[in-house]
C-alpha cells in the first residue's frame, strides 16, 4: 500500500535533482559564453564600491551604456521605451579597436556585418527632455561588475586610478555578454569570475 510518506522522499528527490540540474546548467552556460564567445575589448571608466558578501570589486561604466537616441538610429518599436525593456545594441568596430554604437532596438537585428557585435541589455533609465527623439537611455549589459579575489582591489585600484583601463568581454550568439578581465595599462588581469 502506497501511503502519503512514501510517496514524499521519491518527490523531495525529484526536486532536488531539478535544482541540481538547473544550477549545473547555469555554470555550464556561463563557462561556455566565458570560453566560446567573440571577444571584444571596451573602453572603460571604474568607480570603487566594496561588497563584503562577495570581496573586492571595481563598478566600470561604459561610453555604450549611455545612448541618445537622436544620435543613434533606433527601430521604430523602440520608441516609447521604459525601464527594464530590452534592448539589443549593435556596435561596429573600429581599426584601433575602438567599438561604436551604431543601431539599437528592441529585437536582435535581422542583419548583422562581420564587423559588428550585437549585446543584449536592459534599459536601466530613461530620461526625455521634452520630446522622445531627445531622449537618453541608459542601458546595463551585466558587466559592470569586475570582481576580484579578498584584498587584491586596492592594488588594481591604485592601477586603474592613473592608466588606461580596458574589459574584456566574450559575447554568445544571442548578445549575452560576461565581463572576461580587465586591461590596465597593457596588462591583462583575469580572475575566475563568480556568478
Amino acid at each position: 500500500m502506497i501511503t502519503r510518506r512514501t510517496l514524499i522522499w521519491p518527490l523531495l528527490g525529484a526536486v532536488a535533482l531539478a535544482q541540481s540540474a538547473a544550477l549545473f546548467n547555469m555554470v555550464y552556460a556561463r563557462d561556455r559564453l566565458l570560453k566560446k564567445g567573440r571577444e571584444i575589448t571596451l573602453a572603460v571608466r571604474p568607480l570603487d564600491p566594496r561588497d563584503i558578501f562577495r570581496g573586492d570589486y571595481v563598478t566600470l561604466g561604459y561610453d555604450i551604456s549611455t545612448l541618445k537616441k537622436s544620435s543613434t538610429e533606433t527601430d521604430p518599436d523602440f520608441n516609447g521605451v521604459s525601464p527594464g525593456s530590452a534592448a539589443y545594441v549593435t556596435l561596429k568596430g573600429a581599426a584601433g579597436g575602438d567599438w561604436t554604437v551604431t543601431h539599437v532596438g528592441s529585437r536582435y537585428p535581422s542583419e548583422v556585418a562581420p564587423d559588428e557585435v550585437v549585446l543584449k541589455g536592459r534599459v536601466k533609465y530613461v530620461w526625455s527632455a521634452g520630446n522622445d527623439a531627445e531622449s537618453t537611455i541608459q542601458v546595463l549589459y551585466g558587466i559592470e561588475n569586475y570582481f576580484v579575489p579578498e584584498g587584491t582591489g586596492r592594488a588594481l585600484e591604485d592601477k586603474v586610478r592613473s592608466h588606461k583601463i580596458e574589459a574584456v568581454v566574450a559575447v554568445a550568439a544571442d548578445g549575452t555578454a560576461a565581463l572576461k578581465g580587465l586591461i590596465v595599462d597593457g596588462e591583462r588581469h583575469e580572475d575566475p569570475p563568480l556568478l
